[in-house]
């Protein structure tokens, strides 16, 4: 869902920012700058993915100016809680967790993780449904690391001062779905500064975009540095928070190798709200950040679509959402998932208005 007013690398690729010492085998250097796999050497593997989860209701409903107006403020609040239960949040997550159990990535970056109840009534909350679902599939290897952004509980007074009045709580925010191949070494957020000022049903607040991270490591001592984040909507500040993730993720990788610790890959996944080659995608390829899809060359890879998510005919027509990487040396593939509606007993409906997109990567820098 495209919310709230709500990186192929060109020149030298980026392997290290301690000269490149930490380049071995089973990698190489051509002559311009890329890693090169070593036919025959040990790999390194991950399956990783992204998908943002859509939270299911026009978040332009919860931005209006007439604040004078308990009618107004009273009825945007019940369109709100109409339309999330509308787009099915149960059946959709259902329908997530049934494509996370089929491809099971190592790491899974989710974007849009709602919580939403009116007064004591839950109407979704999508981490617990998708823990619950997975383990109803048999899928019992992941941890969530949760990052809950916009976290809000509003109080409606009834417009006719009658019984009518409600509570909402909420939060969306950001996931990251960790197999049991890893551990945990640490993890964290980073808010974004440059983020948008809102009166969000009367309360007056920003945007949360932030930077979620998480650094993992597996049995065989491969280290994954993992970024997950969904950027604005505004092209000022996809630039704006874009250099601030570039800079946040240096400055951690610096202060994580000081300590000891030696980044063999690491992992960019999100929503980027932006097209292929505009606004962030030269910064960050220009950072050497390579964008697995453009890499493994499988068509326009759409990953957004508007429409409503019940209409069987709606189509994925922009590509917003990425998996990149840095120390890679090839991208076995890219592919995506929920971009087609599922037949399902209340009709045909997407599990998201954004798909799964999932790749495998084959890192080349060991510790």
């Amino acid at each position: 869902m495209r919310r709230f007013l709500s990186i192929l690398a060109s020149g030298a690729f980026l392997i290290s920012c301690s000269g490149g010492s930490d380049v071995l085998p089973p990698s190489e250097v051509d002559r311009v700058g890329r890693l090169q796999c070593l036919q025959g050497a040990r790999s390194d593997i991950v399956t990783a993915g992204t998908w943002n989860m859509g939270i299911g209701f026009q978040v332009t409903d919860l931005l209006f100016l007439n604040l004078d107006s308990v009618r107004v403020i009273h009825e945007r609040a019940t369109k709100i809680f109409a339309d999330a239960r509308r787009a099915l949040p149960r059946m959709r997550i259902r329908l997530m967790a049934e494509e996370i159990a089929r491809n099971r990535p190592d790491v899974l970056g989710l974007q849009e993780t709602m919580y939403l109840a009116k007064d004591d009534t839950l109407i979704a909350h999508f981490l617990d449904t998708l823990e619950a679902d997975l383990h109803a599939l048999g899928v019992h290897d992941y941890q969530i690391l949760s990052r809950p952004l916009n976290e809000a509980t509003l109080h409606f007074a009834s417009p006719t001062n009658g019984p009518d009045s409600m509570v909402m709580k909420f939060h969306e925010g950001q996931a990251l779905l960790v197999s049991k191949r890893w551990t945990v070494v640490k993890d964290g957020i980073i808010p974004f500064r440059d983020v948008i000022p809102v009166n969000m049903l009367g309360l007056k607040t920003v945007t949360d975009r932030s930077a979620q991270w998480a650094w993992l490591r597996d049995s065989t001592g491969f280290q994954l540095e993992v970024w997950n984040t969904h950027l604005e909507i505004l092209d000022s500040k996809i630039i704006a928070q874009t250099n601030e993730f570039l800079a946040a993720s240096d400055s951690l990788r610096a202060s994580m190798i000081a300590k000891g610790y030696t980044p063999s890959g690491r992992l960019f996944l999100g929503d980027i709200n932006s097209t292929p080659g505009n606004v962030g995608d030269p910064l960050l390829a220009k950072a050497g950040w390579v964008d697995n899809w453009s890499e493994s060359k499988w068509g326009p890879g759409y990953t957004y679509g508007s429409g409503s998510i019940r209409d069987p005919a709606r189509k994925m027509s922009q590509r917003l959402d990425r998996i990149l990487s840095q120390g890679s040396c090839k991208i076995d593939t890219a592919f995506l998932r929920g971009d087609v509606a599922v037949a399902t007993d209340s009709g045909a409906l997407f599990p998201s208005d954004h798909a799964l997109i999932v790749s495998r990567i084959q890192y080349g820098v060991r510790p």
